[in-house]
C-alpha cells in the first residue's frame, strides 16, 4: 500500500504566500470583470440595476450565516474525535474554527490534501490530540459532509419540484439520483469500509498494469486505503458515533443554504428556495471531482451559476452576481484563514511537542490519509 501523504510545517509559510497571491488574483479578476461589464452597452444597465436592487443588510447577514457554518464544521469534527483522556477535555469550538479556517486557506493554495494534513497537525500540536486520531476524525468529518450533501441533492427534488426547463429536467434529476446513491455508499463506507474496498480492488485489478490508467487507478486505490484506515478508527466506536457528525453536517449545510438564500433575496431576484438548496447541495457534492485540480474554484463557480440559472429560476445576470458574491465571501474567509494560519503556526513552533496521546505519530510525518 502506498505511504500516506505527509505534512511538513516548513512548507506552510510558502503555501500561505501562494494562497494570498491566489486571493489577490481572483479578487483582481472579479474587479476587472465588473469594470468591463459596467462599460458594456448591454451589461452596464443590468449591472447598475443590480446594484440599485442590492440590500447591504441582507449581504451582511448572509456573510454572518456563512461564518456560523465554520463553527458548525468544527463541532462536526469534534463529534468524531475519540473521548479525551481522564482530566482532559476536547477542543472548544473557537479553536477548531480557527484550525478549519487555516485548513481552508491551505487547501485553496495547494491542491490536494495539504489543508487536511495541516489541520490535523495543528490540532495535534495545539491540543495534544493524537495525530492519527486528529487526521482520522477530520477525514471522517469530510466524508460525512460529502455524503450528507449528496443525500440532500437527491432528496430536495423529491420533496419539492424544481423550476427546471423540461429539456433539462430528466438529465438533472437522474444526475441527482446518482449523486444520492453515491452519498449512501459513502455512509456505508464510513461505517464499514472493507467490503467496498475489496470490491474496488477487484474492479481495479485489470487496469493496474496499464501505463497511464494504471497509475491513476493506483493513486485512487491508495487514497481509498487511506480513507478506509481513517474510517476503521472511527468505526471502532460503533456506527452510532457517526450520527452526531451527520446531524452537525446537515445543520451546517442548511446554514450555508440559508446564507445563500438571504444573499439572493438581498439582490432582489426572483428565485426558488428548493432550487437554491438543490444548487448548493449538488455543487458541494460535485466539488470532489474538482478538488485536486488547480483553479478548481472557477469550475465550481461556473457550475454554481449555471444551476442557479436553470434550477433556481434566476436570470443569468443574477446567477453570475450570486456566484461572484459567494466567491467574494470565500475570499474574505481565505484572508481570515491566512491570519489563523500565522497564529497557529507561531504558537505551534514556539511551544514544545505535546505529550503523546493515543494515536500519536511522528512529528511532521505520516499525518494520515487525504480527505475529500
Amino acid at each position: 500500500m502506498p505511504s500516506p501523504p505527509t505534512f511538513d510545517p516548513r512548507e506552510t509559510r510558502a503555501a500561505v504566500g501562494k494562497g494570498l497571491w491566489s486571493v489577490a488574483a481572483t479578487a483582481g479578476a472579479l474587479g476587472l470583470g465588473l469594470l468591463a461589464a459596467s462599460q458594456h452597452p448591454a451589461a452596464g444597465p443590468a449591472l447598475r440595476d443590480l446594484l440599485d436592487r442590492a440590500s447591504p443588510g441582507h449581504l451582511l447577514l448572509a456573510t454572518a450565516l456563512m461564518s456560523v457554518a465554520f463553527i458548525i464544521m468544527g463541532l462536526r469534527w469534534r463529534s468524531l474525535m475519540p473521548p479525551p483522556a481522564p482530566g482532559a477535555t476536547l477542543p472548544g469550538p473557537g479553536g477548531l474554527t480557527l484550525i478549519i479556517l487555516a485548513g481552508l486557506m491551505l487547501n485553496y493554495a495547494v491542491p490536494g490534501p495539504f489543508g487536511e494534513l495541516a489541520a490535523a497537525w495543528f490540532a495535534h500540536r495545539r491540543y495534544g490530540i493524537g495525530l492519527a486520531d486528529a487526521t482520522a476524525s477530520g477525514v471522517g468529518a469530510r466524508l460525512i459532509g460529502l455524503a450528507s450533501a449528496s443525500l440532500l441533492a437527491a432528496l430536495i427534488p423529491l420533496i419539492s419540484p424544481l423550476p427546471l426547463p423540461p429539456e433539462l429536467a430528466r438529465g438533472v434529476l437522474v444526475g441527482a439520483g446518482g449523486i444520492g446513491l453515491g452519498g449512501l455508499l459513502l455512509l456505508f463506507f464510513a461505517a464499514r469500509p472493507d467490503p467496498l474496498l475489496r470490491l474496488a480492488r477487484a474492479c481495479a485489478g485489470p487496469f493496474v498494469g496499464l501505463p497511464l490508467v494504471g497509475r491513476l487507478v493506483g493513486r485512487a486505490l491508495g487514497a481509498g486505503e487511506a480513507l478506509a484506515e481513517a474510517a476503521r478508527q472511527i468505526a471502532t466506536r460503533g456506527p452510532r458515533a457517526l450520527l452526531p457528525a451527520l446531524g452537525w453536517s446537515t445543520l451546517g449545510h442548511l446554514t450555508v443554504i440559508s446564507g445563500i438564500a438571504v444573499a439572493v433575496d438581498g439582490l432582489g431576484a426572483d428565485w426558488s428556495l428548493p432550487g437554491v438548496a438543490f444548487t448548493y447541495a449538488i455543487t458541494t457534492a460535485s466539488a470532489v471531482l474538482l478538488f485536486a485540480l488547480p483553479g478548481s474554484q472557477f469550475g465550481w463557480d461556473l457550475l454554481f451559476a449555471t444551476l442557479l440559472s436553470t434550477a433556481a429560476g434566476l436570470t443569468w445576470v443574477d446567477a453570475v452576481a450570486t456566484a461572484s458574491l459567494v466567491r467574494g465571501q470565500q475570499l474574505l474567509f481565505m484572508l481570515a484563514g491566512a491570519a489563523a494560519t500565522a497564529v497557529l503556526l507561531r504558537g505551534a513552533l514556539r511551544e514544545g511537542p505535546p505529550a503523546a496521546g493515543p494515536g500519536a505519530g511522528p512529528e511532521g510525518t505520516q499525518a494520515g490519509p487525504p480527505a475529500i
